[in-house]
């Protein structure tokens, strides 16, 4: 009788944990961008779709990591345990030519998350192309505002990030002035699902589909 009390009461503890909204998340993968075939599906601010899926694994920066094709563009993220981290590529054009400005790996969000979390990545780095230095400044501030329901869709339990980008691109020479691009995005993470609504200045994603991967 000892021994299936014992059992009785483990299974009203995991019984316990699964309908606890902490455990659940915290037992979540909230962008799991690490199952080949995971395919995404949005419905675009100007009536298009997009198309998100996990291609392949590849080698990115000397890393090994996950190709994501985005549209007709490509991403690369690294999935882990206690960090999600993504390769930032930044280039310009200047006179007809792309000029690499920054290209490394970047922590995207360290797990688990939690209400009031803040993550600050930066750079300031340059590029001499045809004897014009340009510069190149950039920031990128994340922030966990709270967890809700996502505005549109209604899936639940999603983290709800506020994200402020600024990057300022100076031709130093004269007659250009720094170009400053600063945006903020609001971004819906659901958990098993990933990134569920985006709400930005010039686009608007919203899920409509979700088929994971094998």
């Amino acid at each position: 009788m000892r021994r299936i009390g014992t059992f009785a009461l483990a299974i009203a503890l995991i019984a316990g944990c699964a309908r606890n909204p902490l455990f659940y998340r915290m037992g979540s993968d909230y962008y799991p961008v690490g199952t080949i075939g995971s395919q995404w599906e949005y419905e675009m601010a100007d009536g298009g779709t997009l198309i998100v899926q996990v291609v392949d694994q590849t080698e990115q920066g000397e890393r090994a990591c996950y190709r994501v094709l985005s549209g007709a563009d490509y991403t690369y993220w690294i999935p882990g345990d206690d960090a999600l981290e993504f390769y930032e590529d930044h280039r310009v054009m200047f006179n007809g030519y792309e000029i690499p400005l920054y290209q490394a790996w970047v922590t995207w969000l360290d797990w688990p998350l939690a209400v009031g979390y803040t993550r600050i990545d930066s750079a300031y780095t340059y590029a001499v192309s045809q004897g014009v230095t340009i510069s190149h400044d950039w920031k990128r501030t994340t922030t966990v505002a709270g967890i809700e329901t996502s505005p549109h869709g209604g899936w639940e339990q999603c983290y709800h990030l506020v994200q402020d980008e600024t990057v300022v691109n100076w031709i130093r020479t004269a007659g250009f002035r720094p170009e400053t691009t600063a945006v903020q995005r609001n971004i819906w993470l659901a958990p098993g699902v990933g990134m569920v609504e985006m709400q930005a200045p010039d686009s608007t994603l919203i899920l409509m589909s979700h088929t994971p991967g094998n």
